[in-house]
């Protein structure tokens, strides 16, 4: 036994540093989304983002697969995620824009329990006591983080609760590319259509470019590679780590964005918040520990 955990100690310890790296990443990323100034014209702010990933991208694909880095063999379904990835990303960034700092993060993070809710549905995949238990007790807890009881709904967390809904979504789509498509040449393909289409969206309405100035700049680019650095990095996490190791690290975003809403924007997460942020994280938890305890009987 002694051995065998030896044997992936490694694995394990570079998907830890891989997943302590996107929580980082879009920390990073949500948090300078969070500061630019609501009067930017948000198609530049996506196309900004967009733009300044493709370079770290273009050079990791290039790493991975040459003169394949462009190939994808499931095209119709890729249709899909580009379409699904740009709703997602606007209804994402719309929300840190209108809403709480650590409500919309731990909203949208809670996407495991829908992606739970619709795997039955769209995979064919059986759920079973474990994971009807963690799925209810997941919506209870985002019941819990939305705060309804406050009588006071804002219309960003409408938006993070849409944005989980897309992100769930997104990964039964994902899921299903991961089974004949690199990653690296998905992420490739998704961000270079956001930016031809962004881009070309200025054609068809002129946006109002705002007074441009070194800090707004580096906003910008550090949104782009933030952006690129958080895809790849989740992405190859679950290559060397398993699942019910990184779980748990992924939803340190979670605190993590509450501390700095607090220090930043001096936003005071309420109880119910806070509770609901705990039942959710451990219902994801608990969804990511069963999916791997069947993918080992099955092997």
């Amino acid at each position: 036994m002694k051995l065998i955990k030896l044997e992936k100690l490694p694995g394990n310890i570079i998907g830890i540093i891989l997943m302590l790296t996107m929580v980082l990443a879009a920390l990073v990323m949500s948090g300078f989304v969070k500061l630019l100034d609501e009067n930017i014209d948000f198609r530049l702010m996506l196309f900004c983002r967009f733009i300044f990933s493709l370079p770290i991208l273009y050079a990791s694909g290039w790493y991975v697969r040459r003169n394949n880095l462009m190939k994808i063999k499931s095209k119709k379904i890729l249709i899909g995620r580009i379409t699904i990835g740009l709703m997602g990303i606007c209804l994402w960034f719309s929300a840190l824009q209108t809403a709480e700092f650590g409500q919309v993060t731990a909203i949208t993070q809670s996407s495991a329990v829908f992606v739970a809710l619709f795997a039955p549905i769209f995979l064919s995949e059986k759920i079973g006591l474990w994971r009807i238990s963690a799925i209810i007790s997941g919506l209870v807890g985002i019941i819990l983080i939305t705060n309804p009881f406050s009588g006071v709904m804002s219309i960003g967390v409408y938006l993070a609760l849409a944005s989980c809904i897309n992100g769930a979504i997104l990964t039964i789509i994902l899921r299903k590319l991961g089974n004949t498509d690199e990653p690296v040449s998905v992420a490739i393909w998704h961000n270079t259509m956001g930016a031809i289409i962004f881009g070309l969206s200025f054609l068809i309405v002129e946006p109002e470019y705002p007074l441009i100035n070194l800090n707004l700049i580096l906003v910008l680019i550090t949104i782009g590679i933030m952006g690129s650095i958080l895809q790849l990095t989740f992405t190859y996490a679950f290559k060397f780590g398993e699942a019910v190791v990184l779980a748990p690290i992924r939803y340190l975003s979670v605190p993590g964005a509450i501390i700095a809403g607090l220090i930043i924007w001096s936003e005071v997460p309420s109880f119910l918040e806070i509770i609901g942020s705990l039942i959710t994280i451990m219902s994801c938890i608990v969804i990511a520990w069963r999916e791997l305890i069947q993918k080992r009987v099955k092997f």
